[in-house]
């Protein structure tokens, strides 16, 4: 167990840089959870997290710049992704920085579109600052609250219950989203689609 913990004191910090920098929450909110029980810095995490995503919208809104939509045409990933961002882009223009900070699989295809856009450069980079810090604080507090409550479930049933309520979690959300969010995003972006 001493390794693992070492393990993640040393390279913790640099998995959250380099997830965030991508695009993903889960390595973050796991560093969050660490933090809860002392494991990982609380503070450290959320500055890491949020340099991670600055840069890494930096970066994708000068590739935007750049090449733009031949890059976005050329990865299918991103391509596959495109018709959705654009369409959040072009109907919420001034809140769309923001909104995409919180839906999967459309930050980087956001960011090379704002970089395609006509946004200058200081707005998006102002923008991002406040967006990237208020989402890592967001994102941390998530985090934070599961890792305290998966301590509290482990100490109260073990490690086999905290399994258990795991996999509870992930299943009802599962359902939760296939019986509700799916077809309503589905029916909203798909009809908008086809206009």
């Amino acid at each position: 167990m001493e390794w693992a913990q070492h393990f993640v004191e040393h390279y913790g910090y640099w998995a959250v840089f380099i997830w965030t920098f991508i695009e993903g929450e889960s390595v973050f909110i796991a560093a969050a959870a660490l933090a809860a029980v002392h494991i990982m810095d609380p503070w450290k995490v959320i500055i890491v997290a949020a340099c991670g995503a600055f840069m890494g919208h930096m970066v994708f809104f000068w590739l935007g710049r750049w090449k733009g939509m031949q890059l976005i045409l050329s990865v299918p990933v991103l391509a596959r992704h495109y018709p959705k961002a654009n369409l959040i882009l072009d109907k919420y223009a001034h809140w769309s920085i923001f909104i995409f900070q919180y839906l999967y699989g459309t930050r980087i295809v956001a960011a090379i579109l704002f970089g395609c856009s006509s946004i200058e450069f200081w707005r998006f980079f102002l923008l991002q600052i406040v967006n990237c810090i208020s989402w890592a604080f967001i994102i941390y507090a998530v985090g934070h609250a599961l890792g305290t409550a998966g301590m509290a479930i482990m100490d109260r049933f073990g490690l086999v219950g905290l399994f258990v309520v795991l996999g509870a979690a992930a299943l009802t959300a599962l359902v939760c989203y296939w019986r509700f969010g799916h077809h309503h995003f589905m029916h909203h972006f798909g009809r908008d689609n086809k206009n």
